[in-house]
């Protein structure tokens, strides 16, 4: 079968790979119909996110079971599926104190990133990380249940009331979906996106409530009479979290879910003295994954509506392009006008 393959940074190409083993115990194979370019994919292959080399990228995924294991009992051939790529084992010390996202087997296990992922025509995976679509609901939307799993758990961990100035800085997907989960939770505010062309794509998309700005300083000046106005801040683009410490009010809270290397000074004083609280977050936990595909089924957050383009997956190098990826010259640039790119396998 042909797979996108990870060599190293800015290194990969569609190659032939052995189809997997037949499933045993309680394994499933899945034929992917769908699955999504993520901006941990970017951050792979820009060398920003380590991965292993050799690997099939892809995590974003779902599709169809075309054989499964003796001892599978809760989905058979032909079930319509979306894959929960964050394995764990549910033994080691982090899975057994509430950190499954963490597993200490993660370092080879990780789906796209340790293990092979679904960038391919084919995956298999183990009985307890699959959930059955609903009928009404489509394979490219559904593949967007991972990234959302990753905001609700996000969110779930951040102090929130429906009064607080929140900003999303990021609009990509994963910035309009968390977009989304805090709008589910009552809040109001403000999505940031550089890009003149995402911005008009984020307007369409977001939530009715929310607005869509260029920048930080844009949102702030709404508030000319305070200096530090902003309750919560959400960074999904790894980039602004020096910015947005400026801009927090007194207990205000900065939440960082963008996996780029980028380091800022912090004055430790300061911190403390304004209340201030920093939460990294990565992964789903705790459940997210299921109300993610609930609040996607359910219509509470349009997920069909992200996906702006669809290509075979022998069009990946296109698909990335189309998120600001240029293999050919090495360079991370601006979308070229896509949100959510799904390839096919």
């Amino acid at each position: 079968m042909r797979a996108v393959v990870y060599t190293t940074a800015w290194e990969l190409e569609l190659r032939e790979r052995a189809e997997p083993s037949a499933p045993v115990h309680d394994e499933v194979m899945v034929r992917v119909r769908a699955t999504g370019i993520c901006g941990t994919d970017l951050g792979i292959i820009g060398g920003e996110y380590a991965a292993k080399p050799g690997v099939v990228l892809g995590h974003e995924s779902a599709g169809e079971v075309v054989a499964v294991g003796p001892t599978v009992r809760h989905v058979q051939v032909g079930d319509r599926v979306v894959i929960d790529p964050t394995f764990h084992c549910g033994q080691c010390r982090l899975c057994r104190t509430g950190r499954q996202n963490h597993c200490q087997r993660k370092g080879e296990t990780e789906t796209g990133v340790s293990a092979d992922g679904t960038m391919a025509p084919l995956h298999k995976t183990t009985e307890r990380f699959l959930y059955t679509l609903p009928a009404h609901v489509g394979f490219e939307e559904a593949s967007l249940t991972e990234p959302l799993s990753c905001a609700v758990t996000g969110a779930n961990q951040l102090r929130l009331r429906p009064s607080l100035r929140t900003v999303v800085l990021g609009g990509g997907p994963m910035g309009v979906l968390y977009a989304w989960v805090l709008a589910g939770l009552g809040l109001t505010g403000t999505l940031v996106e550089r890009s003149a062309a995402r911005r008009e794509l984020c307007r369409e998309v977001v939530d009715r409530r929310w607005t869509v700005a260029e920048s930080l300083d844009e949102v702030c000046a709404r508030h000319a009479s305070d200096a530090t106005p902003l309750d919560v801040v959400v960074d999904t683009t790894g980039r602004l979290a020096g910015e947005a410490l400026t801009k927090l009010s007194r207990g205000g809270q900065l939440l960082l879910v963008g996996l780029k290397r980028h380091e800022v000074a912090l004055d430790v004083g300061g911190i403390a003295d304004r209340s201030l609280s920093v939460q990294g977050s990565i992964d789903s936990l705790d459940g997210s994954f299921a109300t993610a595909l609930h609040l996607i089924a359910s219509g509470v957050v349009p997920a069909r509506r992200l996906v702006s383009h669809r290509l075979p997956l022998a069009s990946f190098r296109e698909g990335l392009a189309l998120v600001g990826c240029d293999v050919g010259a090495r360079r991370q640039g601006p979308p070229a006008g896509a949100l959510k790119v799904v390839l096919q396998p």
